[in-house]
């Protein structure tokens, strides 16, 4: 059942307490389905979990949600989120619960402080350790091509951390910072990384459509796929001039998912900039 049998597992986490959902291997499964749109922007963004005949007494209780979809063999940790809203779209018997959360801690985002001051030449990786610390999240992950950048001017923002990462980003052009979960990633926004993530598609649902130097992919859905990473792909549309099978590059800038445990809903669109070779040190 490789490939086909379609997994996901929740996991609700409450101010005291935990409990799972986890499809059953095999027989009969709950109805479950995500949905959501990440990108490379500086904000936090939106995904949806929605389960049939969910009934809990806690559930205006959860704050936080981790879910690991994939496939019968290959689970993959796929996302984290708080918690925002939560209601029934479809009232009972057969009800559905919907429960819309955004990939990042929105309250610290929103709320948490910072007076950051730095000298001129201070490192992109000492401002994203201080902003890292007044968000109260866990280590940042900052690609190696990005980590010893410096700036030649100082810097000084006396606000929200949100707010000192847009201006963060404005003094490093072409570096994402990203919240993920309870961690930033830090990596260029070209395609030029130096320890990226390459994830190799062994199946399109239809021809890529390309216009420029960008690219959109249309595959089933891998969790473990997010903006900043590397795709490959087996070019069946686009043959060279002698005729020999492509294998095309992309650096991912947005991914568009859509997947459920019990009907065909399993998809996600890939946009991202076409990279005709990867440089030598990535790994």
């Amino acid at each position: 059942m490789q490939n086909f049998n379609k997994l996901i597992d929740i996991k609700f986490v409450t101010q005291s307490d935990a409990f799972e959902i986890k499809t059953p291997r095999h027989g009969i499964k709950p109805q479950i389905e995500i949905s959501g749109n990440l990108t490379s922007q500086d904000y936090v963004l939106n995904f949806e979990v929605r389960i049939t005949n969910l009934y809990c007494d806690d559930i205006d209780d959860i704050t936080d949600i981790i879910v690991t979809a994939g496939y019968e063999g290959n689970m993959s940790a796929g996302l984290a989120g708080k918690v925002q809203n939560v209601y029934t779209e479809t009232p009972g018997p057969d009800k559905v619960t919907v429960f819309s959360c955004v990939t990042a801690n929105y309250e610290a985002w929103l709320n948490n402080t910072i007076d950051l001051k730095l000298k001129a030449g201070f490192a992109l990786s000492d401002a994203i350790s201080q902003i890292n610390s007044a968000l109260e999240f866990e280590p940042p992950l900052i690609d190696d091509a990005v980590a010893s950048l410096t700036c030649p001017a100082p810097l000084a923002v006396n606000g929200r951390c949100s707010e000192a990462i847009s201006e963060l980003k404005k003094a490093f052009q072409g570096v994402s910072i990203v919240p993920e979960g309870k961690k930033l990633r830090v990596y260029p926004t070209t395609a030029e990384r130096k320890s990226a993530t390459i994830h190799k598609l062994q199946l399109l649902t239809q021809a890529p459509q390309y216009s420029g130097g960008t690219v959109s992919v249309m595959a089933p859905w891998n969790p473990m796929i997010k903006p900043g990473d590397y795709i490959q792909f087996f070019n069946n549309f686009k043959k060279a001039s002698i005729g020999a099978i492509i294998t095309n590059t992309a650096y991912v800038n947005a991914v568009q998912f859509s997947f459920a445990t019990c009907t065909d809903q399993n998809e996600m669109i890939i946009t991202g900039v076409v990279v005709n070779q990867l440089e030598k040190d990535v790994k």
